[in-house]
């Protein structure tokens, strides 16, 4: 009876633990420059600090793909990270059903170009960088478009402005700001084609941002 009754346990919690196993999924896409090459070994984390675990991470292979599974169902905030570009944030919802695939965009990192710049503007974009490294975003914004506003052959601005905006809509919750934020970031991007219309990065940005904000509605 002791046997019968371990095994009874047994199964039960078994199948009390199938729901939350079958409610795992999976994530995929892949990561590109703005030029359309994939990139290799590009890193992307998962991040959920209601599931367990909180964070899953994969890297992308020749072909810039990048899988990963084992995710909880509900919205995560997907990092992608590569040495020399600018770090790309998007909430996304991962769906039992099937997820859709999330295709990032990375673009160099703007600082310092030496020989291009003066020393004080230089120094001003190192202190932006600094703060918006932090996370002290309103900060940051106010130093770039203070840049920016200084410097108006300095167009570049536009993308990091733009990149900014949305990294408060990713840590925004009230659908109607987050919205807004995005609207934004998109209006910065548009900046950067209308001084530069062939701007290949900001084209890609616009498409980029135009797919997390449906994404997150």
């Amino acid at each position: 009876m002791r046997l019968a009754s371990l095994a009874l346990a047994t199964v039960i919690a078994a199948c009390l633990a199938m729901p939350a196993f079958a409610q795992t999924a999976r994530a995929s896409g892949t990561v590109k420059d703005t030029a359309g090459k994939a990139m290799k070994g590009a890193t992307v984390r998962a991040l959920n600090k209601d599931a367990y675990p909180p964070q899953i991470a994969s890297s992308t292979d020749a072909k810039g793909r990048w899988a990963m599974i084992g995710l909880r169902t509900g919205t995560w905030t997907f990092v992608v990270e590569a040495p020399g570009y600018a770090k790309q944030e998007a909430q996304w919802p991962v769906r039992v059903a099937g997820t859709v695939p999330m295709h990032f965009v990375l673009a160099r990192e703007l600082g310092p170009i030496p020989g291009a710049l003066t020393k004080n503007i230089q120094l001003q974009l190192a202190a932006a960088n600094a703060l918006r490294d932090k996370g002290q975003l309103d900060q940051a914004l106010a130093a770039y478009e203070q840049i920016r506003d200084q410097n108006p052959k300095l167009t570049a601005v536009n993308l990091v402005v733009g990149n900014v905006y949305r990294k408060k809509a990713a840590l925004e919750s009230d659908p109607a700001a987050r919205r807004a934020l995005f609207d934004r970031a998109i209006a910065s991007y548009t900046t950067m084609l209308s001084d530069d219309a062939s701007s290949e990065r900001a084209k890609a940005e616009i498409e980029s941002t135009r797919t997390e904000a449906a994404a997150a509605k």
